[in-house]
């Protein structure tokens, strides 16, 4: 069983299930290895089978050998999410090499730092573009050695000469497998740099066997169907991403991978996926775009949607509750579903039976709609030191507005002020260099201090109730966790908010309007304020709040590669409007 405890060997076993299965679909346009078969629908995809698939990972594994990479080397990657980034991570792990993510979005400098503080002696860029940012502030051999890029890079060079194109040599199957079937469980298969909302990231060292195991347990939890297809789009440098992406590649699902973000709409209504694993951001991005095109036909759209979801919302609230459709119900339900809700699955591909949300909280709010749509949600919860999900919502036993239990062999507990404890076979092996954080992060029995603030119900299930970093103490002692009314207060009118009150009398919130906000975004937003406050307690109330003009964004540097808010960022760069809203300025609630 050791031997199959390594991501390799997942993938090896695949391909020996299923060699001529079509597994991988990815543009034509894009694919740089010029790998697979075009496919006659839909058009502009080529397909890979397993046996295609392990000829490619096997000849990268082929040229990267001769390029130093063997065990515990480490390689980074500085390119966007792709099949061509899967298949280098499979070769670099065949080897023993240790994958090395860098999110495309970060500076040239923020590259740099995390390549010497891995010790990375060979880098895979995307292009010239990503090429140009980082290497002038490297020297060769600081500690690349090798720099290679998946696109053509002109203009790019490495030590006098022009940056090489990498392409798989002759495949050698036998040669890979031997190396792979060497592999230890306890090795190390990536190093993931957090997000560093505050001070410098941290490297976690995540093995093969924290990989193999989520998978298997996440697997027990929530089982795919054969078949089930599926987008990657997601940053592949962040632990959620490619554990989901292991797991499909040890199971019947087919990935199809999206270019980019803006491509995300045509690439799901080609690959018609049946499950997504996504980011709370990317489905309130979803209502918001199925909102604002009913309301820009017209209020009597706009109606009919609104009576649709509720209708939705009320026969999903039953059915998870095992209980029975009354019949004027039923009726209701086959009617908006025939009117409207069919058409917003169908803009989803028309299949997608479930989403699986992590990465950060998920408003109840926006759980019930997509509910309502007649699309399951299953929220998880875990970090990235916990190799992505540490729990997770069953498909049917699913609670909205909880992470779920904690999967098998995870053992959970709460400190005396209410921070989530973790210990399981997902627990990473420390922090790269830095034996003082991991000594911080874990406690003399190996829990991790996750820093998330959590309650567990009668049933086991999980609620985050905030960040044990990031809550607000007000001047007047009351602590209170940010991310929940943020939360709340997004949707509708609002696209994005922040909520400030750290040592102030009260909370004030900076908002992002969205395009349902209308011509008087200000009166919009002050009674979606006030609706949200009519649930707080008191102290959590908003008071007052400013709008922005622009959204929080990961090129603008409000948000981390994974979207969380870089809150010191934000209220740095509006100190004065903060100041002017703890004035007087800006505006209040509807009264």
């Amino acid at each position: 069983m050791g031997a199959m405890r390594t991501v390799p060997a997942l993938f090896l076993a695949r391909c020996d299930r299923d060699p001529e299965t079509d597994a991988l679909f990815v543009p034509e346009a894009g694919e740089v290895f010029g790998a697979g078969r075009p496919v006659a629908e839909p058009r502009g995809w080529r397909a890979l089978n397993l046996r295609e698939s392990l000829a490619v990972t096997a000849g990268l594994a082929a040229r990267l050998a001769a390029l130093g990479v063997e065990d515990g080397v480490p390689v980074g990657i500085l390119a966007r999410s792709s099949y061509a980034w899967v298949a280098v991570d499979l070769a670099v792990l065949g080897l023993g090499g240790i994958t090395v993510g860098l999110y495309p979005t970060l500076t040239g400098e923020q590259v740099a730092w995390q390549l010497r503080h891995a010790g990375a002696r060979v880098l895979v860029v995307e292009d010239a573009a990503q090429a140009g940012k980082v290497l002038p502030l490297l020297e060769p051999g600081e500690p690349v050695r090798h720099v290679v890029s998946l696109r053509p890079a002109p203009g790019a060079e490495w030590g006098g000469r022009p940056v090489p194109l990498l392409r798989p040599a002759a495949a050698e199957p036998a040669a890979y497998r031997g190396r792979a079937a060497a592999l230890r469980p306890e090795q190390p298969a990536t190093i993931v740099y957090t997000s560093g909302t505050t001070g410098p990231p941290k490297g976690a060292v995540l093995t093969h066997a924290n990989f193999v195991d989520v998978v298997r347990a996440s697997a027990d939890v929530f089982p795919t169907r054969p078949g089930d297809r599926s987008v990657v789009f997601l940053p592949l440098a962040h632990s959620l991403q490619r554990f989901a992406v292991y797991r499909g590649l040890a199971e019947q699902v087919q990935g199809w991978f999206a270019p980019s973000i803006d491509a995300l709409p045509g690439v799901l209504r080609d690959a018609r996926p049946d499950v997504l694993v996504t980011v709370p951001r990317m489905l309130e991005k979803v209502r918001a775009a199925v909102e604002a095109r009913a309301a820009s036909r017209g209020p009597a759209a706009a109606r009919v949607l609104d009576v649709a979801i509720r209708v939705g919302r009320r026969a999903a609230a039953r059915e998870r509750a095992g209980r029975r459709l009354p019949p004027t119900l039923a009726l209701a339900r086959r009617l908006a579903d025939r009117a409207v809700l069919r058409k917003v699955r169908a803009g989803l591909g028309g299949n997608l039976r479930v989403v699986i949300s992590g990465g950060a909280p998920l408003s109840v709010e926006v759980a019930e709609w997509f509910e309502a749509v007649g699309i399951h949600v299953c929220e998880g919860w875990g970090l990235t030191e916990t190799c992505a999900p540490a729990t997770l919502n069953p498909e049917s036993a699913r609670r909205l507005g909880t992470v779920g239990p904690p999967l098998p062999g995870v053992e959970l507990r709460l400190a005396d002020d209410g921070e989530v404890l973790v210990r399981g076979p997902g627990v990473f092996a420390g922090y790269h260099a830095d034996p003082e954080a991991t000594a911080a992060a874990l406690d003399a029995e190996g829990f991790f201090r996750t820093g998330d603030l959590g309650v567990l119900d009668e049933a086991g299930y999980l609620r985050i109730t905030g960040r044990k970093k990031e809550i607000i103490v007000t001047a007047g002692g009351k602590n209170i966790a940010p991310a929940n009314i943020e939360k709340a207060l997004e949707g509708g009118p609002v696209e994005q908010a922040m909520v400030v009150g750290d040592a102030r009398p009260y909370l004030v919130a900076l908002v992002v309007p969205s395009s349902e906000a209308g011509r008087e975004p200000a009166a919009a937003v002050a009674r979606r304020v006030a609706a949200v406050n009519a649930r707080l307690a008191p102290f959590e109330t908003v008071k007052r709040f400013a709008l922005l003009d622009r959204p929080f964004s990961v090129e603008g540097g409000e948000l981390t590669p994974t979207l969380k808010l870089r809150r010191s960022v934000v209220a740095e760069r509006h100190a004065a409007l903060i100041e002017a809203l703890y004035a007087g300025g800006g505006h209040a609630p509807e009264a």
